[in-house]
């Protein structure tokens, strides 16, 4: 903007300090605007919105005074109102040199003006003659605070809200009395022009008073005649809507208001037809009617006689101004003035009154917050003012009321919100009063919402900290449910930060402390690193779960279900379920629900991760054995068939197998039955059982053979066959001598199925089967001669000594089993391989 003037002023404009926008809201050939076309416009240090009136000399000059429908159109101007002979330049001047000299809290505030053929402000008196003797080069600017023009503002009124709109009319009638009676009572100047189109609102409501392109002082001396001025004779009938001007001024007799009308006589008149014409609008509320209690006052204000019109004054006492937003709007006017106990009970109050909608929007936006944030300066920034209990109560009272002006009023607009409210939270954070803390930290969400990431860890996150360690519970509580909200916009270093400040609250004294503490962490988990989740949140329900208060531990369950996934199955099965089991048999019976729950959840993921580690090692053998870790089944009958060796082919398989197995026997049969037998060495064989004969007791005991852990090569015991294969430890699970053939509970060679020489149970041959060992020397692979009693011993050595000797045989003994000593067949050579000890591979 500032390059735009620059261009078209020659850098003249550099001199105000603000930015002017080059699209006019509101042209120069608007009606009612006088040559004027109205920017917006801000300030250069703060960015505060202003409006700037700018008008062009050189386009004044060449217009002529018109109005009527046309306005400044010259093909639509009413020929009855022009007078070419008199241009807007002139008028135009006279508003520019009075606006800046008047100053009133109803009157138009202007900040700043510039002509730019007189930068140096040695422009010539507004003088008649020396106005109509101004060069008209250059652009006259007029800055201003923000306005609208009174109809813009009247067509912007919601239809809807009637009673708020006649509320805010009676509101803006009140200001435009008050400014004329200052004019006429203080100033001694008659404004000459009151009509809409010298009226002004602001954004907050406010009717502000401008237009002094006639403003005159009446019944004083003007040269050698009394008032009006020769200006206002000359331009006040071009200039003024003939509607507005009272009977004497359309007579121009100028002799009466000179001689005895009062200053006020001609402003009574025009403000009469103003109201008239303000209440007649659709949108006032009003059903187009003037209120009750105005119409006699209107009936005098128009008197045909300027010495019976009445004073402005007394028109304020009208009950039609007696409303509370009326009352609301003044008290706030004069509250900077008010006793600071009085002015504490209004600021209490303004909550419910904005509630009710008394106020409405634009006036807490731009009357109240600026108010509120004057207030927090003055005590809130001053740590000596503080200490006072009365500044500490009037900041409480500020503090709520900001936040519900902003969380209502300022959330949909962030640019309102970052120049109001925003600047002011590091200065609410550094107060050192529990309860304006309080209240901020109550709103902490809303600031969340509004503020970036760097603002939060800055000025809201490192101040906010204080209140973890704070020795009042409720705030460090409170501290603790605010920072919920403001986790995802943390950064890494004030995450960190936090951890800690989490450990330390989890033995805080207080048990509501403890609890949130948990849930807390339970919410967090999502936005921490994984080294703190690792440091913080397993730890912490394991401690939270041994809390006595029960609550406490209600929620350490339920934070481990909602954070299971953060979990390793290890940790589930080491860590987390021995912690959480012992809740299952809780004092509480919640806990206890919630215990079970938990388990219940975790062992779904254990399932699932020991079924997962089953298919990944049988993939891993089948690779290893390259897929040939299979067998064929038998056909289902007797010793023939062929079994597959266990998937693990371990130790630990087998012997489960072997112990949970129960001996395959017919009760009273003759006839031994058979198991197969998987060999680690060979191919399966039949295992022979032994009957049990009728009567006899099943032995308690139970041994473990080399052929029973499928370890060695089979052995035959009888020529050419491929029996059950008894290795030579079994020669020392007998001792003593064996009992006779057939002679009760004794033991032969029918009791194994085989006899001497390869027959089958039934054969004749009584020889004894270990006779033969002893008295057979038997030759290994390498030739020389080995005593069967010799490698007897040998294997004792390295195996160990055989269960049967060391626990069966005094079993035996004792019940009366009497081993009675058979012949022993010959023996077969055993080969070589037969004699492997595979005892190492347990």
């Amino acid at each position: 903007m500032t390059s735009w003037l620059g261009k078209m002023w020659g850098g003249s404009s550099a001199s105000l300090p603000y930015n002017i926008e080059s699209t006019p809201t509101s042209p120069a050939t608007r009606h009612g605007s006088h040559g004027w076309a109205i920017h917006a416009a801000s300030r250069k240090t703060d960015g505060g919105e202003v409006t700037a009136f700018q008008a062009n000399k050189s386009e004044l000059a060449k217009c002529p005074l018109r109005r009527g429908p046309g306005g400044n159109n010259p093909s639509l101007a009413d020929a009855r109102y022009s007078d070419t002979s008199q241009t807007q330049l002139v008028p135009a001047l006279h508003h520019f040199h009075r606006i800046k000299r008047l100053i009133h809290p109803r009157i138009l505030r202007a900040h700043a003006t510039l002509d730019t053929d007189y930068p140096d402000e040695t422009r010539p008196a507004p003088g008649l003659d020396d106005l109509e003797k101004t060069a008209s080069t250059g652009t006259l600017i007029i800055v201003t605070e923000r306005a609208t023009p009174l109809d813009d503002w009247l067509e912007g009124l919601d239809p809807r809200t009637a009673q708020a709109n006649a509320a805010a009319i009676s509101w803006g009638i009140y200001n435009v009395v008050e400014a004329l009676d200052f004019l006429h009572g203080q100033a001694k100047l008659s404004h000459g022009m009151v009509c809409p189109d010298a009226i002004f609102v602001t954004p907050s409501g406010d009717f502000k008073l401008g237009g002094f392109d006639l403003i005159t002082p009446l019944g004083i001396a003007d040269g050698d005649r009394g008032g009006p001025t020769p200006h206002f004779r000359k331009y006040e009938g071009a200039v003024c809507p003939p509607d507005y001007r009272s009977p004497e001024r359309v007579g121009q007799r100028y002799d009466v208001l000179q001689q005895s009308a009062p200053v006020h006589s001609l402003d009574c008149y025009s403000l009469a037809v103003l109201i008239e014409y303000v209440y007649s609008h659709p949108n006032a509320g009003t059903a187009g009617q003037v209120p009750a209690p105005l119409m006699k006052a209107l009936a005098r204000m128009k008197n045909d006689s300027p010495k019976l019109r009445p004073r402005l004054a007394p028109l304020l006492k009208c009950p039609v101004f007696d409303n509370p937003h009326v009352k609301a709007e003044k008290f706030l006017d004069e509250v900077m003035s008010k006793p600071i106990e009085e002015k504490i009970m209004f600021l209490q109050s303004l909550p419910d009154v904005l509630n009710r909608g008394v106020l409405n929007q634009n006036v807490a936006i731009h009357k109240i917050l600026p108010l509120l944030v004057m207030g927090l300066r003055s005590s809130a920034g001053n740590e000596a003012a503080m200490t006072q209990d009365v500044n500490r109560r009037e900041v409480l009272a500020i503090v709520p009321l900001l936040f519900q002006i902003a969380e209502s009023y300022l959330a949909g607009t962030p640019e309102l919100f970052q120049r109001h409210v925003a600047p002011l939270v590091p200065l609410l954070f550094s107060i050192n009063d529990r309860g304006v803390r309080g209240a901020v930290l109550q709103k902490i969400s809303l600031l969340e919402g509004q503020l970036d990431n760097g603002t939060i860890n800055a000025s809201v996150f490192e101040p906010m900290c204080s209140g973890f360690t704070d020795s009042s519970g409720p705030l460090r509580e409170l501290t603790l449910k605010a920072t919920i909200c403001l986790v995802p916009k943390l950064n890494y270093a004030n995450m960190e930060k936090l951890v800690r400040y989490l450990i330390r609250l989890q033995s805080d004294p207080e048990a509501s402390i403890r609890t949130n503490t948990v849930i807390f962490i339970g919410k967090i988990a999502p936005n921490l690193t994984d080294m703190s989740r690792q440091k913080l949140i397993l730890p912490a329900f394991m401690r939270a779960m041994k809390d006595p208060f029960t609550p406490c531990r209600l929620s350490a369950l339920r934070a481990v279900t909602s954070c299971k996934e953060y979990f390793s199955q290890k940790d589930v099965a080491e860590k987390v379920l021995p912690a959480v089991v012992p809740h299952t048999l809780d004092a509480v019976s919640d806990v206890r629900a919630e215990a079970f729950k938990v388990v219940d959840a975790l062992l779904v993921g254990l399932r699932e991760e020991s079924q997962k580690m089953a298919k990944d090692e049988a993939e891993r053998i089948s690779a290893a054995t390259c897929g040939m870790n299979t067998a064929a089944s038998g056909d289902g009958g007797g010793g023939g068939g062929i079994s597959a060796a266990p998937a693990s082919g371990g130790y630990l398989s087998g012997l489960s197998t072997w112990m949970t197995s129960a001996p395959e026997t017919t009760p009273n049969s003759g006839v031994a039955s058979r198991k197969i037998i998987a060999n680690a060495n060979g191919p399966s064989v039949p295992a022979v059982t032994t009957p049990r004969p009728a009567g006899a007791t099943a032995p308690k005991f139970s041994s473990l053979s080399l052929s029973d852990a499928q370890i060695g090569g089979a052995s035959n015991y009888n020529k050419g066959g491929s029996g059950g294969g008894w290795s030579d430890d079994d020669d020392d699970d007998i001792t003593g001598s064996n009992p006779g053939k057939g002679a009760a509970g004794g033991w032969n060679d029918d009791d194994f199925g085989l006899s001497p020489g390869g027959k089958a149970k039934g054969d004749s041959d009584d020889g004894d089967f270990f006779a033969s060992f002893d008295s057979k020397p038997i030759i290994p692979g390498g030739g020389k001669s080995v005593s069967l009693g010799a490698h007897r011993s040998n294997l004792s050595q390295r195996a160990g000594p055989s269960p049967l000797t060391s626990k069966a045989a005094p079993q035996m003994q004792s019940s009366g089993m009497i081993l009675k000593k058979q012949p022993k067949p010959a023996v077969k050579k055993l080969p070589t391989s037969d004699l492997v000890d595979d005892w190492d591979d347990f």
